[in-house]
């Protein structure tokens, strides 16, 4: 393999991970924001009084992001060892 051809492969892999890593971030503020949001939304229509609705949100969209954390991880690994 020559030399440019290993560097423009390894360039484009390091846009694909900062892709990646972008909308995983992306996702995870619009996710939590939204939850905050919603749960403040649900607080006031239920009339719990408390933040419970807002919690249990904010819990959903943190869980949700690590496992799309955890999902986007395993992808890049099984990559890696395709191209090996």
């Amino acid at each position: 393999m020559n030399k440019n051809s290993r560097n423009e492969r390894q360039y484009r892999r390091a846009l694909t991970i900062l892709g990646t890593v972008s909308s995983l971030c992306m996702m995870t503020v619009i996710d939590v924001l939204l939850a905050y949001w919603g749960g403040d939304w649900l607080d006031e229509y239920f009339k719990t009084g408390d933040h419970t609705m807002r919690l249990y949100c904010i819990l959903l969209a943190v869980g949700a992001s690590i496992m799309s954390f955890v999902n986007i991880v395993h992808t890049a690994m099984l990559n890696f060892e395709d191209e090996e």
